[in-house]
C-alpha cells in the first residue's frame, strides 16, 4: 500500500483536477441523498391527501404541542424536586430526568424552527394542490438527477485524466529507467519485465488510481449522505441496522487478502508470457529454420493458460466480494424492516427495552428511512469492484516503484573531472571482472596501455572474455577490481556520457531501428547534415548499394531491426553510423564477419585511411583486418597475451 500511496501523491501535481473531482463527488453524494429524501413529502401528500401547506402547518402545530408537553414535564419535575427536599437520591434521579427532557426540548425546538423557516418557502413556491405539488417535486427530481449525472460525468472525466497522466508519467519513467539502467541490472530483469511494466502493470495501476480517486471517494460519500439522512429520521434505529457490519468486515478482509495474492501471481504470469512472446517473435528466423513453430505455440499457450487461470481466480474473488457487501446492505435493510415495522404497527418508541425514537414513526418517515438504506446498498455494491481494483493497483505499484527506485551501478561522480579531447592514452590497470560478483573471473588481472591513434587487434576463442573486455572499455560495466582510465583518470571520476561519447561500437549483431537509412546513420550524430551522412556512407562503402539497390535511397525504411537489409548491408550502415560520431576510439567487434571479401577489402581500405586519426580496437579473425594492427593480443581464459608473431606477420 505504501507504493500505491506514492502513486496517489503524484496526483498532487494535478491538484486542480483532483479538487474539482472531489467537489463533483460531494455534489453527487448530496444529490443522491436529497433525491431519496424528496420522496418524503411525496409520500406525505399521497398518503394523507393534503397539500404541503397543510402538512407544514400541522408539523409546526405538532412540534409546538410537543414543546409545550416537554416544558410541562420539566416544570412538573422541578416541582417534585422542591417537594422532595429530604430525599436527595430521588432529587438526583429527577434532575437526571430533567437533563434528558431538556435535550429532547432542544431537539423539538430545532425541528420546530426548521419547519417555521421552511413554511415561507413552501407558501411561496409550492402549489396548494396536492397533485400539482407531486408533479412539481417529480419534475424537480428529474432535473436534480440530470444535474447529478453532469457532476458524475465530470468527476469520472477529471479522475480519468489524472490517472492517465500519472500512468503516462510512470510509463515514461520506466522507459527512461530501462534506457539508463546498468547492464547487469537490466540483464537480471530482461525485456519482458519492462514490457509488462509499461503495458500491463501501468494499466492495472491506472485502473486502481481511477477507482481510488473517483469511486473510492464518491461511493463512500453517497453512503455517508444516506446515513446522515437516515440518522435525521431515527439515529437509534440506524445503529440497530448496522449490527451485521463487523461480520462483513471480517469476510472482506480475507477476500481482499486473497485478491492481493492472486493479483501478484497474475502479474508474474504476465511477465512470463510476454517473455515467450518477445523471444519467439524476436528470433522468428531461428524458430522457422528449426521448424519450432508448434513448440513456441505450446509455450505461449501454456503461459496464456496460466494467465487465464489466475485471472479467473481474480474474477471469482472479485465477484465473491459483491455478495458479501450486498449482504451488509440486505442485513441492514432486513434489520430495519423488522424493527421499523414493529415500531410503526404498534406505535411504539421502544423495542426490547431500548428506546429507539422519541415519538412513534410515521409510515412516510419509515419508508424514506428504508429508501436511505436502499440508497446505501448501491454504493456498497460498487465498492466491491473498487476494492478489487485498488488492491490490484497496490500490487502494480509494488512492481513499478522498486524498479524506479533502483539506482544504477554506473553513475556520474559528485565532482567529475574534465578531460581534454582527444585523450593521449587508454589504460587498463590490473583489471578483473566477474559477472554477478561470482568467484569465476571472466577478465583476470589484465593490464594494457593503448596510445591514442594506435590500432589494436584482439583475438580469442568464444567465451574467452573478448566481449566482456569491450563492455568494460565502453563502461557498460565497472571492473570488479583494478581500473580503466583515460590519461591516468579513472573512468569512475569522469561523467558516464563523457566516457561513452569517446567510443563508437560496431557489433557483429547489428542493431537497427525501423526508420530510414538516413535516420539509422544519423543516430550517431543527430545534428549531422545530409552531406555528412553521405560522406560517412561512402567511407563505409554503403553509398553505392543505398542509392542503386534501395528503392527510396537514404529514405528507405530498413524494417524491424533492419530485416529488409542483408547482413552485410546492415554492418556497413552501422559502420557509417560509427564514423559519423567521429569517435576517439572505434571498436569493431567481428564487424566484418557477414561482409563479402570485396566489401571487406573496401572497408579495410577505409579503416586504413583513418589509421592514426583515432584509436581502433578490432576484434576479428580475418587476416586482412589483422594486417591493420600495430599489435595483436589474444584473450586466453580471461588473460591478455601478446602474439608477437602475428604482429610481425601483420607488419
Amino acid at each position: 500500500m505504501k507504493n500505491f500511496l506514492r502513486a496517489l501523491r503524484m496526483a498532487s501535481k494535478y491538484w486542480l483536477s483532483v479538487c474539482l473531482a472531489a467537489m463533483c463527488s460531494f455534489a453527487v453524494a448530496a444529490l443522491w441523498s436529497a433525491n431519496i429524501g424528496a420522496f418524503y413529502p411525496i409520500l406525505e401528500v399521497t398518503i394523507r391527501g393534503k397539500s404541503m401547506q397543510q402538512w407544514v402547518d400541522e408539523e409546526i402545530a405538532k412540534k409546538a404541542q410537543a414543546i409545550g408537553a416537554v416544558e410541562e414535564q420539566i416544570a412538573e419535575s422541578r416541582r417534585q424536586i422542591e417537594a422532595l427536599a429530604g430525599e436527595p437520591a430521588r432529587q438526583a434521579e429527577l434532575a437526571s430526568g430533567i437533563q434528558g427532557l431538556q435535550m429532547e426540548l432542544v431537539g423539538q425546538q430545532a425541528q420546530h424552527q426548521s419547519y417555521v423557516k421552511l413554511k415561507p418557502w413552501i407558501d411561496r413556491f409550492i402549489p396548494a394542490s396536492p397533485f400539482q405539488t407531486i408533479t412539481l417535486i417529480v419534475v424537480g427530481l428529474l432535473a436534480s438527477t440530470m444535474v447529478k449525472h453532469v457532476f458524475l460525468i465530470s468527476n469520472e472525466v477529471l479522475v480519468g485524466r489524472v490517472a492517465l497522466d500519472i500512468s503516462r508519467s510512470l510509463r515514461d519513467r520506466i522507459f527512461g529507467q530501462a534506457l539508463n539502467m546498468d547492464r547487469a541490472a537490466f540483464a537480471a530483469r530482461g525485456n519482458a519485465t519492462f514490457v509488462t511494466l509499461i503495458v500491463h502493470t501501468t494499466d492495472m495501476l491506472s485502473s486502481g488510481l481511477i477507482n481510488a480517486l473517483g469511486a473510492a471517494l464518491r461511493e463512500p460519500l453517497k453512503i455517508v449522505a444516506c446515513l446522515v439522512g437516515a440518522s435525521l429520521i431515527c439515529w437509534r434505529l440506524l445503529l440497530l441496522s448496522v449490527v451485521v457490519a463487523p461480520v462483513v468486515g471480517v469476510l472482506l478482509y480475507f477476500v481482499t487478502r486473497s485478491i492481493k495474492t492472486v493479483s501478484r501471481k497474475t502479474l508474474e504470469r504476465a511477465m512470463g508470457f510476454h517473455g515467450v512472446l518477445l523471444e519467439a517473435l524476436g528470433n522468428i528466423q531461428t524458430v522457422q529454420a528449426y521448424r519450432s513453430e508448434a513448440l513456441e505455440q505450446r509455450r505461449f499457450e501454456s503461459g496464456t493458460m496460466q494467465m487465464r487461470s489466475y485471472c479467473l481466480q481474480f474474477i471469482f474473488l472479485s465477484s465473491l466480494s459483491k455478495p458479501i457487501i450486498e449482504f451488509l446492505g440486505i442485513g441492514m435493510l432486513g434489520t430495519t424492516i423488522i424493527g421499523g415495522a414493529y415500531l410503526v404497527l404498534n406505535q411504539e418508541t421502544s423495542m426490547l427495552g431500548l428506546r429507539i425514537c422519541d415519538e412513534p414513526l410515521s409510515v412516510s418517515a419509515l419508508l424514506v428511512f428504508f429508501g436511505m438504506l436502499v440508497g446505501i446498498s448501491d454504493p456498497l455494491r460498487k465498492l466491491s469492484a473498487v476494492y478489487s481494483s485498488v488492491y490490484a493497483g497496490t500490487i502494480a505499484a509494488d512492481a513499478i516503484f522498486p524498479i524506479l527506485d533502483h539506482s544504477s551501478a554506473i553513475t556520474d561522480p559528485a565532482k567529475p573531472v574534465e578531460l581534454a579531447r582527444p585523450h593521449r592514452n587508454l589504460e587498463i590497470n590490473e583489471t578483473s571482472f566477474a559477472y554477478n560478483n561470482s568467484s569465476q573471473q571472466v577478465i583476470d588481472n589484465i593490464s594494457l596501455k593503448i596510445p591514442f591513434g594506435s590500432t589494436v587487434a584482439i583475438i580469442g576463442s568464444n567465451g574467452s572474455g573478448k566481449s566482456t573486455l569491450i563492455n568494460l572499455l565502453c563502461r557498460f560495466y565497472d571492473p570488479s577490481s583494478g581500473s580503466i582510465a583515460f590519461d591516468g583518470v579513472d573512468y569512475r571520476d569522469l561523467r558516464v556520457d563523457d566516457v561513452r561519447s569517446r567510443f563508437a561500437l560496431v557489433n557483429q549483431q547489428t542493431e537497427m531501428f525501423n526508420e530510414s537509412v538516413a535516420y539509422n546513420i544519423r543516430y550517431g550524430n543527430p545534428a549531422a547534415s545530409d552531406e555528412e551522412v553521405e560522406r560517412v556512407a561512402r567511407a563505409a562503402h554503403a553509398h553505392e548499394f543505398i542509392t542503386s539497390v534501395l528503392d527510396e535511397g537514404y529514405e528507405t525504411k530498413v524494417g524491424q531491426n533492419g530485416n529488409r537489409l542483408s547482413g552485410g548491408q546492415r554492418q556497413r550502415i552501422a559502420l557509417a553510423r560509427a564514423l559519423l560520431c567521429d569517435p576517439e576510439v572505434l571498436i569493431l567487434d567481428e564487424a566484418t564477419s557477414q561482409i563479402d571479401m570485396q566489401s571487406e577489402q573496401l572497408i579495410r581500405e577505409s579503416l586504413a585511411d583513418h589509421r592514426g586519426e583515432r584509436t581502433m580496437i578490432i576484434i576479428t579473425h580475418r587476416e586482412k583486418l589483422l594486417e591493420l594492427a600495430d599489435v595483436v593480443y589474444e584473450v586466453v581464459e580471461g588473460r591478455l597475451v601478446e602474439r608477437p608473431h602475428l604482429a610481425a606477420k601483420a607488419a
